[in-house]
């Protein structure tokens, strides 16, 4: 990087990746979860085999739990610590996006790196605290570690080292989130064996990306170790991770995450999600796609320097087209689960802007921009469920959006550094308003702070995560197993009912149990519909004390 890429590089990393995980609570259920899980292995002292609420949880492998809990321990109990391993997912996503567009040939390789990070969908995912971001970062690093390699190799380079680090972080994606790690890119590379049918050496390069045995053999020196033990340790973790939570979930809607019940409208949940996440950059996105596409298709002359570049753009689509295709099949749907593709669609758009084309690029952003922030600007002004004073703050976000969209569109005295501050104001604008327009009912913090401090919890209808996160002790979950039906399950039969009781007209039989085992405040939680639902007779024996809009706390008195 030159210095003034540096400079970027680092102003990005700072004002988009790291500060966003300070300005706002822990929301329900992933962000809560995620850090609860690394809070228990630190309490219990056992980073073998994670826990929520006490019990087994192994939809996930440990990485990110593991430096969840590294960062609580050095840094303390605190949201943002928890969320700390994403600043390395932004600082791995932006260099993926700036070396990408550079092998691609692009004249400004670290607009790549700009407009991967201020995509709507890029922020968003990047900031909230679920797996996605560090598994799509170590993802888009394995596949740019394999470019790397074929690259070295075609110049008459060694790519050991290379090659060494796709192996390595293959294994780490792999122990971020399981066998999607060896799909997305490993079926890119693949499939990109059809743009070198008629070079040998290249073809050769390609495989050694997939098939090197000194680079298996370190994948699985480094992945093994843990899936063995904790299956020795916990029998049936194997079967429950690579069926229930692999192959269920692609195969079927067991988990109720398909994106639609109309099969049509689900196989083009990923087009919807990305027409908004990529803006403001879709337009820039979808000129690149097709004139890479041009460019492949395009016959000259076959030379090796020529069918490298031509692989490169192939393999870049590829890594873009085979995660989209994967995962619109999957039976199980979620926005962060498409955002690999912001890298290559990025490093393409940059890769293939003509030179001068940049005034017209940005006023195509700014038309997305404004559109945006008039979509913004009309909920505000329609909404009427908003939190008090939140519709202000959704208004004021439409407007600043489309004002910096205007300017874009006419860029009068703009500036790079001008450019970059105000992409960057309005994103951060962005957080601040959901905080305040969709944060509150999705909050545990504000309802624990107004319990007393040795209460003990009744989640009921629903695990809420946040609760013992906040509070650092298990909570009762009364007819809300969901997620921690295995852990549940390996339980026995008095630890079921203790902590997971079934019997939804319980409440106050087990309310009254608690206080008379404990002698500490009984506080229940539940949504307003089952607080609704209960019986008046049992609701009498409880005194509302808080709610948030998506919950009411009571205590028993």
């Amino acid at each position: 990087m030159t210095r003034r890429e540096r400079l970027t590089y680092g102003f990005l990393w700072l004002v988009l990746g790291l500060l966003p995980l300070f300005l706002r609570p822990l929301w329900e259920p992933d962000e809560a979860r995620y850090a609860e899980i690394p809070r228990e292995m630190l309490a219990s002292h056992d980073w073998l085999t994670p826990r929520l609420n006490g019990v087994l949880y192994f939809e996930k492998p440990p990485l990110q739990y593991w430096m969840s809990a590294v960062s609580l321990k050095l840094f303390g109990h605190q949201d943002w610590a928890a969320r700390l391993p994403l600043a390395l997912a932004a600082a791995i996503m932006l260099w993926c996006a700036w070396r990408l567009a550079k092998r691609l040939g692009s004249r400004g390789p670290i607009w790549a790196a700009v407009m991967a990070a201020t995509t709507i969908l890029g922020f968003i995912v990047g900031q909230i605290l679920t797996l996605d971001a560090l598994f799509s970062a170590l993802t888009v690093l394995t596949f740019v570690a394999a470019v790397e390699a074929v690259a070295t190799e075609m110049a008459g380079g060694n790519p050991r080292r290379w090659l060494l680090v796709e192996f390595a972080v293959l294994a780490l994606a792999f122990l971020a989130k399981g066998l999607a790690a060896l799909v997305l890119p490993g079926g890119a590379l693949l499939f990109s064996l059809c743009f070198a049918r008629s070079q040998p050496k290249l073809r050769r390069a390609i495989l050694h990306t997939l098939f090197d045995p000194l680079g298996w053999i370190l994948a699985v020196a480094l992945t093994a170790p843990w899936f063995v033990m904790v299956d020795r340790a916990n029998p049936g973790h194997a079967t429950f991770f690579f069926v229930h939570e692999h192959l269920a979930r692609f195969l079927t809607h067991e988990h109720a995450r398909q994106g639609s019940n109309n099969p049509i409208l689900d196989k083009l949940y990923f087009a919807g999600i990305l027409l908004v996440g990529l803006l403001p950059w879709l337009s820039a996105s979808v000129r690149g796609l097709k004139r890479g596409w041009t460019f492949v298709r395009a016959k000259g002359p076959e030379s090796e320097d020529g069918s490298l570049h031509r692989w490169l753009v192939g393999a870049t689509g590829l890594f873009f087209a085979w995660p989209f295709v994967f995962f619109s099949l999957s039976g199980s749907k979620l926005p962060p689960y498409i955002l690999p593709v912001v890298v290559p669609l990025m490093a393409l758009a940059c890769a293939f802007e003509r030179g001068g084309e940049e005034p017209a690029t940005l006023r195509r952003a700014g038309i997305e921009l404004a559109l945006l922030g008039l979509a913004f600007l009309g909920y505000g002004l329609v909404a009427k469920q908003l939190p008090e004073g939140a519709g202000l703050w959704v208004i004021l976000l439409g407007a600043a959006w489309i004002a910096f969209g205007a300017w874009c569109m006419k860029p009068l005295r703009m500036t790079v550094k001008l450019l970059l501050a105000c992409l960057s104001a309005c994103l951060l604008l962005l957080t601040l308003t959901a905080e305040r327009a969709a944060g509150p009912p999705k909050e545990m913090a504000s309802l624990v702070k107004a319990a007393p401090a040795d209460a003990e919890w009744i989640s009921y209808g629903v695990y809420r995560q946040g609760i013992a996160w906040y509070t650092g002790r298990r909570s009762v979950v009364l007819d809300g197993t969901g997620e921690l039906a295995y852990g549940r399950e390996h339980l026995d039969a008095a630890d079921q009912e203790r902590w997971l009781p079934e019997d939804r007209d319980g409440l106050l039989a087990l309310a009254s149990r608690l206080k008379a085992e404990t002698g500490r405040p009984v506080m229940v939680v539940a949504s307003p519909r089952d607080w609704e639902s209960i019986p008046v007779t049992t609701r009498a024996a409880f005194t509302v004390i808080a709610q948030n809009g998506g919950n009411v706390l009571a205590e028993f008195r």
